[in-house]
């Protein structure tokens, strides 16, 4: 009896036990120096900082080491994995700053390097990165300067490839620095001989031989037929992802088209091989959101949603769903999938996600969400949005000092949200308080920190536009465009140049200073002309300046010019109306200016057809979200009624200076 008793109590016991086993991991790891032949490192401490149900581990002579998580289960991610050795900095930081999938079967390695090491591998990378990128750049001149000498270009086309060939340079230049950190810090230990014998070619600075490697090898194929043979070649299978990982690093730095399409190609076999690995999702999501290939991105995220039960990983593919989906417009299914990824990081959160984690990971989706309300008008939800955005970012960098320059961005798009809301004096502090950070990020180093200070100086203008205080906003545009000129950064900042440009042109037309005016107008229709790639990417700009270059004309009293150039303006923008709501906001400027043009042409039918197409076209914003499009709506009432009192129709006047009027009651 006794004896039965006692094995029933064991029995029990083991069940206990068994219980509480799978709720624990034991994840083993092995820390090793770069390229050493995989030589093990002993008394390297690892901490699981965000976790409170583990012990930190120090590694023995074998370099092995042990986390034994008391309340995480197999799948579970740790965040936030700190290693340390004197005089040794971590080299493989992306795969344990992005988090570690727990498992009893696989070894976390952790590698090693003395910083000296890593410093003069990314030197010299960035040499052979640099020699490449500017001998691509010498021969394409060179071939333009043969086919101009042969006259088979014209000048014209000679000097926009010329132009076009300088911008892929300084682009290409400005990732050369991140790249040869990457591949200073590929450990060749790793390497399958294939990968080795590329290394070996890219370090005796040549590009095109590594790339021969890979491409003899022809990865893409031979993984295609072991995808066919998968049930006989699984293991090889995943032994070769490593291998293609390093061929796609290599031919993006090297750019151009068909290495992407290559690259595009490799992830989705990449991805086939696998369909459940979050982690070959979650990089093929990336990859082709940036590369604007929506309905892959959608495919992909839906393919994650499907078999990924990580809530972390699987909110980062809906962000980037989300902002595939903004990209084009998409607003509402843009905001779907960003309330998705922020629901799963607060969930997250609630069931004990550290603090700086749960900051980390919600950081890119709210702030993503904040843009986009307001690229969809809705300023309310915006600023309430992206003052969230701020306050996770300020916390963020009291933390860690890594995050100041997001805390600096949020701000400065916060200043931007406050001076639409007429919030003037909140919206300056905000980028005084920007631009402090932003010195602190770069004390020393004033040809980094001189493009963000343009940027600055462009956001005060705007505001300074806005209370109608033109000269100081003139002042602080010539600064930022003297800023960009100075320090050589027109190709690289070519957007933001523009916005200084056309701004400036603004502010010269409300200071009367109308020759100046139009030669700014001119100058960006130039710029426009000259790196639009034939898709419409400025058009923003362009048409801008032919409103603005219109409005100057007006006053100077040349009014068929200016209808030349609100109509060509108009056109460039109408093709979009419908799909951009801020181009349909923006419609109704370009058909005022044409009525009043037609109207001093003594033109009174179309001058009259005009001001009617943007009195519909307001009004039905207005209808539609009265408080976002108040100012618009009473502005082209305004002009309406000036109009009708113009042309002797004084009772139509007061019918629309009584809208102005009732709107004002109903302030």
């Amino acid at each position: 009896m006794y004896s039965r008793f006692l094995k029933k109590i064991l029995v029990i016991v083991c069940l206990l036990n068994v219980c509480t086993l799978s709720a624990q991991v034991r994840q083993v790891g092995r820390v090793v120096e770069i390229n050493s032949n995989g030589k093990s490192m002993s008394g390297v401490s690892i901490e699981a900082v965000s976790s409170d149900d583990v012990q930190p581990a120090v590694s023995g002579n074998d370099g092995v080491f042990i986390l034994n998580f008391a309340k995480k289960k197999r799948g579970d991610v740790a965040y936030n994995i700190r290693v340390y050795k004197l005089g040794y900095e971590l080299v493989n930081t992306k795969q344990i700053n992005d988090g570690v999938i727990l498992t009893d079967r696989d070894t976390l390695k952790v590698v090693l390097a003395p910083p000296a090491k890593l410093a003069e591998a990314r030197a010299n990378y960035y040499e052979i990165f640099d020699n490449y990128q500017v001998g691509v750049y010498k021969k394409q001149i060179e071939e333009l300067k043969s086919q101009l000498a042969k006259n088979e270009i014209p000048l014209a086309e000679y000097e926009q490839r010329a132009l076009k060939a300088e911008e892929d340079l300084r682009n290409a230049n400005s990732k050369i620095a991140e790249y040869a950190d990457r591949f200073s810090r590929i450990n060749r230990d790793d390497m399958d001989s294939v990968g080795r014998r590329a290394f070996a070619a890219l370090d005796a600075g040549d590009i095109e031989g590594a790339l021969k490697v890979y491409s003899d090898f022809n990865s893409l194929e031979r993984l295609s037929r072991k995808i066919e043979q998968r049930n006989e070649a699984n293991a090889s299978i995943s032994e070769m992802i490593p291998g293609m990982y390093e061929e796609i690093e290599l031919r993006l730095l090297v750019g151009g088209k068909e290495n992407r399409r290559v690259v595009g190609q490799m992830f989705d076999k990449i991805v086939e091989s696998d369909t459940t690995n979050v982690e070959y999702l979650r990089s093929a999501v990336r990859f082709f959101c940036d590369e604007m290939e929506i309905d892959k991105v959608f495919r992909y995220g839906r393919m994650a949603e499907r078999n990924c039960d990580d809530s972390p990983i699987l909110a980062i593919v809906f962000t980037y769903v989300g902002r595939s989906c903004k990209s084009i417009n998409d607003y509402k299914n843009a905001s779907h999938y960003f309330e998705k990824s922020i629901e799963l990081i607060d969930a997250a959160r609630a069931d004990g996600m550290e603090e700086k984690d749960y900051l980390n990971l919600i950081n890119t989706p709210l702030h993503s969400l904040g843009i986009m309300y307001y690229q969809a008008y809705e300023f309310e939800k915006s600023e309430q949005t992206i003052r969230k955005s701020v306050e996770v970012r300020r916390r963020l960098s009291e933390i860690d000092p890594y995050y100041d320059g997001h805390y600096a961005n949020s701000l400065s798009c916060i200043a931007i949200v406050l001076s639409d809301q007429m919030k003037f004096d909140e919206a300056m502090a905000a980028i005084d308080k920007a631009i402090e950070i932003e010195k602190r990020i770069y004390p020393s180093n004033p040809n980094q920190f001189a493009p963000l200070l343009a940027h600055f100086c462009t956001l005060k203008s705007n505001i300074c536009m806005k209370m109608k205080e033109f000269g100081d906003a003139k002042e602080l545009l010539a600064e930022a465009l003297d800023i960009y000129d100075r320090h050589e950064l027109l190709n690289c900042y070519l957007n933001l140049y523009m916005l200084a440009v056309l701004n400036l042109a603004k502010s010269e037309y409300n200071l009367h200073e109308y020759d100046e005016a139009e030669a700014n107008c001119d100058r960006l229709v130039g710029l426009c002309e000259t790196y639009d790639d034939g898709n419409g990417i400025y058009t923003d700009y362009n048409a801008g300046a032919l409103l603005c270059k219109g409005d100057v004309l007006y006053q100077k009293g040349k009014f068929a010019e200016a209808l030349d150039n609100y109509i060509e303006g108009k056109k460039l923008i109408e093709p979009s109306v419908d799909r951009i709501k801020r181009f349909k906001a923006d419609m109704p400027k370009y058909l005022v200016g044409i009525g009043k043009s037609y109207l001093s042409l003594n033109d009174r039918k179309n001058a009259e057809d005009s001001y009617l197409a943007a009195f519909s076209i307001v009004k039905e914003l207005y209808d539609a979200e009265p408080n976002n499009y108040q100012m618009l709506y009473e502005t082209v009432n305004g002009e309406m009624a000036d109009f009708y009192r113009k042309i002797g129709k004084k009772r139509m006047a007061k019918r629309y200076e009584g809208i102005g009027e009732r709107l004002k009651g109903e302030r």
